[in-house]
Formats: structure tokens, C-alpha cells, sequence
């Protein structure tokens, strides 16, 4: 690897991407859940809540209202520690390529760590779409 910055880079933006496809997962389970609610109350009580109101949450309340909804309890300890990854990597993981703060071994060590942690999120993406599909054809069924 002549520099690994690029690599770092690519992966970095890579990760960051995929997170973003989380949240949106995230925001699609807890709005089905939300019409789901609408319909049963509707005409006993207000419930104003709608998928408009997830548009701008951060993945935290995302999984916090996730966890309301679902009952996956493995997935809920996995999903948390990929918010922790999250974060750090959303906030500083491209510093240490950067001017006086590069550090050549800090930047393959941390590709080679990103690279393992694309496969674990990846692998919740996966299962909180499963997640969904099972809340839809529950949904189907009951109605």
C-alpha cells in the first residue's frame, strides 16, 4: 500500500454512506410503526406523529424510538455499539490523515478496523430491513 490515505479515505466515506442508508432503514421501521398506530387510534384519540417528523433525527433517537418498536434485543446492543463507531468516525476519523496529525500507522491500522466494521454494518442494515419486512407482513396479515 504506497499511501494508505486513500484507501482510508474511500473507506471512511464508504462508511459513512452506509450509515446514512441505517438511519433511513431506521426512519422507514418507526414510520410504518407510526401509520400503524394512526390507523388503530383514529377517531379515539390524536396521535400527530408521521414519518415527516423523523426526517432530521440523529441516529441515536433514531435507535432510541427503534427500541420503542421492536423487540430485538441483539440487534438493539449491536446497533448501539455501531452508534458509538458512528460518531466517532463522523467527528474525527478523517484528522489523522490530515497535515501534522498524520500518523501513517494509525491510518492503516484504523483502514484495517473500518474495514471489519463495514461488514458489521452492513450486516444490521440487513437485519433491520429484515425487521421491516417481518412489521409489514405482520401488518398485512392483521388488517
Amino acid at each position: 500500500m504506497d499511501d494508505p490515505r486513500k484507501y482510508y479515505k474511500d473507506t471512511t466515506m464508504r462508511l459513512l454512506g452506509r450509515f446514512q442508508l441505517l438511519e433511513l432503514a431506521l426512519k422507514v421501521y418507526v414510520g410504518v410503526n407510526y401509520k400503524v398506530i394512526q390507523a388503530r387510534v383514529e377517531g379515539l384519540i390524536h396521535f400527530g406523529y408521521t414519518e415527516d417528523d423523523l426526517s432530521d433525527l440523529p441516529l441515536g433517537r433514531l435507535l432510541a424510538l427503534f427500541k420503542k418498536f421492536n423487540t430485538n434485543a441483539e440487534l438493539h446492543a449491536r446497533l448501539q455499539k455501531l452508534q458509538t463507531e458512528r460518531n466517532q468516525i463522523a467527528h474525527r476519523s478523517l484528522l489523522i490523515t490530515m497535515g501534522s496529525l498524520y500518523d501513517r500507522g494509525a491510518v492503516e491500522d484504523k483502514h484495517i478496523e473500518y474495514s471489519m466494521l463495514e461488514d458489521e454494518l452492513t450486516e444490521c442494515l440487513q437485519a433491520v430491513n429484515a425487521e421491516s419486512k417481518q412489521l409489514k407482513k405482520r401488518v398485512q396479515s392483521a388488517a
